[in-house]
């Protein structure tokens, strides 16, 4: 295929699907509960445990499946999802719908390390961060479709529906996907693995990647400490109805693509200032959720500032693993989605613990201390890339 835009549409596609079906449970949470006679809080396994488990594979599984035909492995990575989603749906016990969640987060990691990876080696010199950024975006398509059209259709039809939509979404990921991806194995695949290893053995051993790793669970935690409880803060303090929820969700989705094309374009040029500084930005976002939470039409514009910020979050998250180590891609991309779903199970749990014990209003808060956390850990981030590799030179 030699149309490299419309392979691009279709890798962002692709982790649009994935990423709909992680994201989009969140707004059901509540639903969950009462379909399935358990707690919110154990509802909320769907969410910690899914991001559990990409954590824990997403570190070796990119890697080790690397050697094998890129295509087959997309392919069965959405074939499983959608199957998954369609028996999760009919599932009538909260333990059997809880494997069928949590099955295909295993391949989740593999699939969108693959995407990053295959859009940064089709763009042109200097344009891999804006190809990668492309693909972002279908996580925020995710947001955007996910969470208010699956709480859309879960409150007005059903749960089973709700699910449905997402196995749609992969099917015609997948179709997609076999229509449209190279059917080649990576290049590279026939190395010699014992200078594979020893190659990877250096890798780990950069500190760069450990300040850069720290910084990409800090960035996810910080993110997922009030987002994670997005409907409850809007609804309860700011007092959203279900319809005001959901077009609050979709413009924040809206807002976080935008967020990935102006991080797209500032990573792709000396990205020092945008990944020292963004901890401020999210800051001054947290600070206005502090002051205008209680009125509703207030918080509109807020709404938008704040994903257009997380979206540039999401970026930000990929450049600090992928800069540090550039010669291992499909690690780094790994990488960057297990240690970004550590950061958000963490993020998720720590707003679990503030909110039972302080209440929603001091969940910015929370946020605010982690930032500035983070600011400290990407300063030393910073310092330490700059000596490896020179990054903000080039």
């Amino acid at each position: 295929m030699n149309n490299k835009k419309f392979l691009i549409f279709t890798l962002a596609f692709g982790t649009f699907s994935i990423l709909n079906t992680e994201v989009g449970i969140l707004g059901i949470l509540p639903l969950i509960g009462q379909r399935f006679g358990v707690s919110v809080a154990s509802a909320g396994l769907f969410v910690s445990m899914f991001a559990l488990i990409i954590a824990i594979f997403g570190t070796v599984l990119p890697t080790l499946l690397s050697r094998f035909n890129r295509k087959h492995v997309m392919l069965l990575t959405l074939a499983i999802f959608t199957v998954a989603n369609v028996l999760g749906g009919l599932a009538s016990n909260f333990w059997i719908a809880l494997v069928f969640r949590l099955l295909p987060a295993v391949l989740h990691p593999v699939y969108c390390s693959l995407a990053f990876t295959m859009a940064a080696e089709v763009a042109d010199a200097g344009q891999a961060s804006k190809a990668v950024s492309r693909v972002m975006m279908g996580v925020s398509a995710g947001t955007v479709l996910g969470t208010p059209v699956t709480t859309l259709i879960a409150n007005n039809i059903s749960y089973s529906v709700a699910l449905d939509f997402f196995a749609l979404v992969n099917l015609v990921a997948l179709i997609l996907n076999l229509i449209v991806l190279p059917n080649r194995s990576q290049q590279g695949a026939t190395n010699d693995d014992r200078a594979e290893k020893q190659e990877l053995t250096q890798v780990l051993r950069k500190p760069a990647l450990w300040f850069s790793g720290l910084g990409t669970i800090l960035v996810g935690s910080v993110l997922f400490v009030v987002y994670g409880y997005v409907s409850d803060l809007l609804a309860r303090l700011s007092h959203f109805s279900a319809t005001q929820l959901s077009l609050a969700l979709f413009m924040f989705g809206l807002m976080s693509i935008v967020g990935n094309m102006i991080a797209g374009n500032l990573l792709s040029s000396p990205p020092r200032k945008l990944v020292t500084f963004y901890p401020f930005l999210l800051i001054i976002v947290y600070l206005l959720i502090l002051l205008l939470a209680h009125s509703t039409l207030m918080m509109y514009p807020v709404i938008i500032l704040w994903g257009m910020i997380y979206g540039i979050g999401n970026n930000i998250q990929q450049y600090l693993i992928s800069a540090a180590i550039p010669e291992a891609l499909d690690l780094a991309n790994g990488l960057f989605i297990a240690l970004g779903n550590v950061g958000t199970a963490l993020g998720t749990s720590l707003g679990g613990l503030v909110l039972s014990s302080f209440g929603l209003i001091m969940l910015p808060v929370s946020g605010i201390v982690i930032l500035l956390l983070t600011f400290g850990v990407i300063l030393i981030r910073n310092k330490t890339v700059n000596q490896e590799l020179n990054e903000f030179d080039d």
